[in-house]
C-alpha cells in the first residue's frame, strides 16, 4: 500500500503543491475522491485560475522523467482517490495509457 508520508509532504510543499485530505470538497460529493492534489494557496509557484491544473502538470511530467516523489504522489492517488488520479491522467496524458490496468507506475 502506498503512503503519503510527512517527508513527502515537506518535499511537495517546497515545490508549491501537496496532496490534501478533502472529504468536504464538492469533488468528493460521492465519497470517492477524499484526497486531492492541489497547489498551495500560500505559494507563488503556481498562479492564476488554473493553479491546480498547473500543479497536476508539474507532478505528472516529473513522474514521467523518473522522480520518485512524483511517482509516489500518483501511486497514492491511484490507490486512495482513484477519480482524482483519473482526472489528472485525463488532463495531462497525451494518450491516457496510465488508465490501462497493464500500466503501473514503478512502486517505490
Amino acid at each position: 500500500m502506498t503512503e503519503w508520508l510527512p517527508e513527502c509532504q515537506t518535499d511537495a510543499q517546497r515545490e508549491g503543491w501537496d496532496i490534501f485530505e478533502a472529504s468536504g470538497s464538492m469533488l468528493n460529493e460521492n465519497g470517492d475522491r477524499p484526497f486531492q492534489l492541489q497547489a498551495l494557496d500560500e505559494s507563488d509557484k503556481f498562479v492564476g485560475d488554473e493553479r491546480d491544473s498547473k500543479a497536476w502538470d508539474h507532478v505528472y511530467n516529473l513522474a514521467h522523467v523518473g522522480s520518485l516523489l512524483h511517482q509516489q504522489a500518483l501511486n497514492f492517488l491511484k490507490e486512495h482517490s482513484l477519480p482524482e488520479f483519473e482526472a489528472i491522467i485525463h488532463d495531462c496524458s497525451p494518450d491516457g495509457r496510465e488508465l490501462n490496468e497493464e500500466f503501473q507506475w514503478p512502486m517505490i
